[in-house]
């Protein structure tokens, strides 16, 4: 059936951009204090790290750190990589509770009558997530700045900018996969801190990777996260351009090119799962 008139770009927009504003109003922007800790957070999530290091360095340049990473000093090697990891870790809260959430909230009829297919709603979820994940970008990058003395090549900001675009886009797929699975079992918390935690451990955040076990550095360099830290440290702190991260930048591009697809077929195949067992409904 052909439709009654072409859509205008700003028609496929206003649905995205709707989602977006509502979950950035209903779950951050309502809540003052929300925003606050969106800029004192980052001195409580990175100063642990950064302690830990020093007391075992004796110091913030290590001939260690350096021979590992080509990197020596510790507070904007952790600095750069504690940034990549809050924003996947921010991405995959939200994406993978995009519709666990409504269920909590009580919208979720609502937002599941809405006439808009399912893509257009992550894509919403997925704009919210990089505006409330940037302010926490905004925080570190500022302890960086006033507190660490960071190192940075600052010119290679757009290059970094351009990388963590690309790691917002590859977890997307991890965040349809999680949420197809939420709408069947609803174990939200279990699954995601589990995921957390894993992710914790095996993506070099705070420590080198060469430092994991070998078998868990080659699980840990097939995740976008590792991928995006290492290419973001070579580009904002060795200076490298981006396009010197073919590896890194391949394996983001992989991701974007098959995960998302394949996520999107996970869900839709879960939703049918849920709405023969009778649970979509169900909190």
């Amino acid at each position: 059936m052909q439709p009654i008139r072409d859509i205008s770009v700003r028609e496929h927009l206003y649905p995205v951009l709707s989602i977006a504003k509502y979950e950035l109003i209903v779950s951050n922007l309502r809540y003052p204090l929300r925003i606050v800790t969106r800029f004192v957070g980052p001195l409580l999530w990175i100063f642990p790290f950064l302690l830990f290091g020093k007391a075992v360095l004796g110091g913030t340049d290590s001939a260690t750190l350096y021979e590992l990473t080509g990197i020596s000093h510790m507070p904007t090697f952790i600095l750069v990589g504690t940034i990549i990891t809050s924003i996947s870790f921010n991405m995959l809260w939200l994406m993978s509770f995009a519709i666990r959430l409504e269920s909590f909230r009580g919208t979720f009829e609502s937002i599941y009558s809405c006439p808009i297919n399912k893509f257009t709603f992550f894509m919403g979820k997925l704009l919210a997530s990089v505006a409330w994940s940037s302010m926490y970008v905004v925080g570190l990058l500022a302890v960086g700045i006033f507190f660490l003395d960071a190192q940075l090549v600052w010119s290679r900001l757009p290059d970094m900018i351009l990388d963590i675009g690309l790691l917002f886009l590859a977890m997307y797929g991890f965040g349809l996969t999680i949420s197809g699975f939420l709408l069947v079992y609803k174990e939200s918390h279990t699954l995601i801190h589990f995921l957390d935690g894993l992710f914790s451990l095996i993506v070099p955040m705070a420590y080198p990777l060469a430092v994991l076990p070998l078998p868990l550095q080659k699980v840990s360099l097939m995740l976008p996260m590792t991928r995006s830290v290492l290419s973001s440290r070579n580009v904002m702190i060795l200076g490298e351009s981006i396009f010197e991260q073919g590896g890194h930048i391949a394996v983001l591009l992989a991701y974007i090119v098959v995960a998302i697809p394949l996520g999107y077929m996970f869900y839709m195949y879960m939703e049918k799962k849920a709405k023969k067992k009778g649970v979509l409904h169900k909190y």
